[in-house]
């Protein structure tokens, strides 16, 4: 009777242990990336930054080609240098457009900077 019971606790014990451990999380605390969502996001911002600069098509598809290397740089492993990466993809980005639309960029990001601080509401 005891070996039952025994044997019972212990398959409930890696029945539960076993569920915990896949919970959809790559590593750390950081969730496992959904590419449809990634991609919707990355179109998002594309957009935002071609309200704002006017980007050509073809900006864009640079744009796009280097939001897919850096994704796959940083996927399923761990960065340490992750602000490193970040940085350099921005870098390059920016290398994407031209002087006339880096400074539009510029100004606008200026010039929302002091808008949110000094709303009030």
């Amino acid at each position: 009777m005891k070996k039952i019971i025994l044997s019972i606790a212990l398959f409930a014990t890696l029945a539960v242990g076993s569920s915990y451990a896949q919970q959809g999380r790559a590593y750390g605390n950081r969730p496992v990336p959904d590419n449809q969502i990634d991609n919707r996001f990355e179109e998002f911002q594309i957009n935002k930054l071609d309200n704002i600069v006017g980007l050509s098509r073809r900006q864009e598809n640079k744009i796009k080609k280097i939001e897919n290397h850096y994704d796959r740089l940083t996927a399923g492993r761990r960065t340490p240098n992750l602000k490193e990466l970040q940085w350099k993809k921005q870098q390059e980005i920016m290398d994407v457009l031209t002087p006339a639309q880096r400074e539009r960029l510029m100004a606008f990001q200026h010039g929302n900077k002091f808008d949110r601080h000094n709303r009030r509401g």
